[in-house]
């Protein structure tokens, strides 16, 4: 995809201020550049104010931002994006826990709680989707009535039938890898004869792991039965074009962006640090769709520009929007200017939409704006697995249990889904990276004595602890087996508490049997269904470790160990 050379330089903030523009639109991340493709497609002339910093996007720039995640210590979600003092972006590694009556105003969003968000947002060409996951799915048709079906919320004023068709143009435009007998569930229901742009992405070995025991297991929520399965995610991310799409026509995936031809960006390699950057753009991100709209030459970028105000008539129309254009990232140095059109688009972002509108004045009739944000909230699980399950291979999330995004239940709580994480010890505490962030910003060690300290918390990981069980016998176990080496009950068992996946396998193990506890999703901690295996239990010896393990994070400090993750998501 080849991005055209001085795009970002050629329109002089003069120009533009002296322009009469058929739309204006601030942000170029997906929403800016779908846009920006579709007006400049029809002939339409458009221009773009982008607040971060945006020179030409070729391969030597994007490789800067692999070679600042690379350098960088802190590896969040925006740690490959230059930062800009005149255009921030929140990170979660500034989030604090909220406590006392004063708000947090330690970052760049100022929180007042009861409860501290980490979710994030990037300030540059492309936007949020360069460090996004890549998951791409459909909402299901319930969710679009959830007030007449199960009398929360409101439901919408469409329908998933009216939206399906553009489902398809999204499907296309990403690139959407998928299979469509894996996403046809809960009501979910595509045309004749469709299929995705490309075929499926492979569930990762951890994945096939998990789903050894999770297919076909019942769970029981708001008095209905539920069968679980692991199935893969419809990904925004290159794979193997389908030769049945379009009629028969195929898919073409579009590579790398670059200022002139790469022969990068074609198939996902299965990189796992592909949030928060894709090493080979394999993965879509909304450079690949704005390359497309610049391609035109009808579409102008005004960098390091920051829309300020949004002025209105007389008569409520949007007359022009004021901003500023920075000269350099760290520089409070910038030009003010307006500019105009028939039409301008706010873009930018839920949060900085909303911001700008309120800094112009702009708080609409019914005084919401700026409020009731919706989020996409998540908890975190790790769990201990008794053998080797392959994490670090492929992508950070193939596959997941979505089974609970919609029920009868959901007159009582949200739908969830459960994405299996790929990326090991990912947050979890007790996992090498916290021992070196506690050791390095608690304990202030460095140099020989950082060695010493890290070579002695990877050895606790695998020494042994007394645990006393609940029958008072003690049982010597290592850290990472106390699991494993508990007693079995004689009488059965309830679950461990879970954050929010309370449908988890329950085992006990004894030399000689096993018994595998399944447990109902209806509470936490869960009363237990046990089944009685009659084939032998693994061996477990106290003070052995399993070769594979994972640890949920109310139990990490104890387990001080994690593989798998899990995130049960709200939907």
């Amino acid at each position: 995809m080849i991005f055209p050379k001085g795009v970002t330089r050629r329109t002089h903030h003069d120009v533009a201020s002296g322009t009469f523009y058929d739309a204006v639109i601030v942000g170029a991340g997906i929403s800016g550049a779908l846009i920006a493709g579709e007006l400049s497609r029809a002939g339409k002339r458009v221009l773009i104010l982008e607040a971060g910093p945006a020179g030409d996007m070729d391969t030597e720039t994007y490789d800067s931002y692999l070679t600042r995640f690379y350098a960088t210590a802190a590896k969040d979600n925006q740690s490959p994006f230059p930062p800009s003092d005149n255009a921030p972006m929140p990170r979660s590694k500034d989030v604090h826990p909220i406590g006392g009556a004063h708000p947090d105003a330690s970052a760049y969003i100022v929180q007042n709680g009861p409860f501290a968000t980490d979710s994030t947002y990037t300030r540059v060409l492309g936007g949020t989707t360069l460090h996004w996951e890549g998951k791409t799915l459909r909402m299901l048709p319930e969710d679009f009535e959830t007030h007449t079906r199960y009398g929360q919320g409101r439901d919408w004023p469409i329908g998933y039938a009216d939206l399906e068709p553009f489902y398809r143009e999204a499907e296309r435009e990403i690139g959407v890898s998928a299979d469509v007998e894996d996403q046809a569930y809960l009501g979910i229901s595509f045309p004749p004869g469709y299929v995705y742009p490309m075929r499926g992405l492979p569930l990762s070995y951890l994945d096939k792991v998990v789903a050894s025991d999770v297919d076909g297991m019942p769970v029981e929520l708001g008095g209905e039965r539920y069968d679980l399965r692991v199935r893969p995610f419809p990904q925004g991310r290159n794979g193997i074009p389908n030769p049945k799409y379009d009629g028969g026509k195929g898919y073409r995936p579009v590579g790398a962006v670059s200022t002139s031809q790469v022969e990068e960006g074609g198939r996902c390699q299965g990189n796992n640090n592909c949030v928060p950057l894709c090493p080979v753009q394999a993965k879509y991100n909304a450079l690949k769709t704005l390359t497309r709209a610049l391609q035109t030459g009808l579409v102008d970028i005004l960098p390091q520009t920051v829309a300020s105000k949004v002025h209105v008539d007389h008569g409520g129309r949007v007359s022009h929007i004021e901003y500023k254009t920075y000269h350099a990232p760290d520089s409070k140095d910038h030009t003010t200017g307006t500019v105009r059109g028939q039409l301008y688009v706010l873009s930018a972002n839920a949060i900085e939409n909303a911001r700008l509108l309120l800094a112009s004045g702009l708080t609409g009739t019914s005084g919401l704006v700026g409020r009731n944000l919706m989020d996409h909230a998540y908890l975190l699980a790790w769990g201990l697995l008794p053998e080797i399950a392959g994490t670090f291979r492929g992508t950070i999330c193939t596959g997941g249990i979505t089974d609970l995004r919609g029920g009868a239940f959901r007159r009582d709580q949200a739908g969830f889904a459960v994405d299996i994480h790929n990326d090991g010890w990912g947050w979890a505490t007790g996992s090498p990276w916290s021992d070196v962030l506690s050791i390095v910003d608690d304990h202030n060690k460095f140099g020989a004595e950082l060695f010493r300290e890290a070579l002695a918390a990877s050895q606790s990981r695998i020494g042994s602890s007394i645990r006393r069980s609940s029958r008072g016998s003690r049982t010597s176990c290592s850290w990472h087996s106390w699991w494993r080496c508990r007693p079995a009950s004689a009488t059965g068992s309830r679950c461990p508490p879970t954050i929010g996946t309370s449908w988890a396998t329950c085992a006990r193990s004894s030399r000689t049997a096993s018994r595998t506890t399944r447990c109902a999703a209806s509470s936490t901690p869960a009363s237990c269904r046990a089944a009685s295996s009659s084939a032998p239990g693994p061996r477990t010896t106290p003070g052995t470790t399993p070769r594979t393990t994972a640890t949920s994070r109310t139990r990490a400090r104890a387990s001080r160990s994690a593989a798998a993750t899990t995130w049960a998501a709200p939907m």
